[in-house]
């Protein structure tokens, strides 16, 4: 008769909203998170410094960012891929359970009780939200600073046409919403590399050194098709909406090949956490 109460207590012990308190309470959390929400200002500023503002013609969004503000909220979102929603990413994971250890709070965390599964499901669900929310936070930052620096002119694509607001404004949303699927796999390796360990910048750094791997043999062209299975191969899909004409088939790759390292890493993780000794 006990057990059915213990598992509605362990059900009911973390809920989504606790565990978000608790992770934007972690300074490294809150760190990551700032990085990204600073990025719009910190451009502006860096073209405050380069001196003059160019003409708004070129075949770039790095020469378009200026024309207008939506031109430069797209010129951000370019430029905070890659290696800094890498980063961020990593950060968000690699702290889920490698933090708690570290801080010696995961053995209290179990003990509330709360079921392994559930405490490393509900972990990785806050950090997704968190993360979903930094990118929706720089996205709007970008434009807000965007427009009160050039004005609320829609961007102008490169070799393409000029969109009016709302057309930008849906393409900056379609943007953000697709940059997650590049990052699938850092924050499956991030959750993977936070149970084997009790450090979470070693999950973090982890993460960071192969995305720098995997970015460096997708140069190596002799690799051929063995490049589409790097990890970071498809990490630049979001610009498609960005581009004109927009290509819809690397959105898709990036897709099928993030859910591919998360149905890989997901379960190892999930295994390796559900056996782990975390009694000392």
């Amino acid at each position: 008769m006990t057990a059915p109460a213990t598992g509605r207590r362990g059900r009911a012990a973390l809920p989504l909203h606790v565990e978000l308190v608790r992770q934007l309470s972690q300074w490294r959390v809150l760190a990551a998170v700032a990085v990204l929400l600073a990025l719009p200002v910190v451009v502006r500023v860096a073209f405050l410094l380069g001196g003059a503002r160019p003409s708004g013609s070129g075949t770039d969004l790095a020469a378009l960012a200026q024309s207008s503000g939506g031109g430069f909220a797209a010129f951000v979102l370019l430029v905070s891929g890659g290696y800094l929603v890498t980063i961020v990413t990593a950060v968000l994971f690699g702290d889920l359970i490698a933090g708690e250890a570290s801080r010696s709070t995961l053995k209290y965390l179990l003990a509330i009780p709360v079921p392994r599964l559930r405490l490393l499901g509900v972990k990785a669900l806050a950090a997704a939200v968190v993360l979903l929310a930094a990118l929706v936070g720089m996205a709007a930052v970008a434009l807000l600073v965007g427009v009160l620096s050039y004005g609320p002119g829609g961007m102008q694509v490169p070799n393409g046409p000029r969109l009016d607001i709302g057309a930008t404004l849906l393409r900056l949303a379609l943007t953000t919403a697709v940059t997650p699927f590049g990052l699938l796999w850092a924050a499956a390796l991030g959750l993977l590399l936070s149970v084997l360990t009790s450090s979470p910048l070693a999950a973090a750094g982890g993460v960071v050194v192969v995305a720098i791997v995997s970015t460096t043999l997708d140069q190596v062209e002799a690799l051929k098709d063995f490049r589409l299975w790097l990890p970071t191969h498809w990490a630049f899909s979001y610009q498609q909406f960005l581009l004109q004409p927009i290509d819809l088939k690397p959105v898709a790759e990036a897709l099928a090949s993030g859910l591919v390292w998360v149905v890989v890493l997901g379960p190892v993780a999930a295994w390796w956490f559900h056996r782990k000794d975390i009694a000392g």
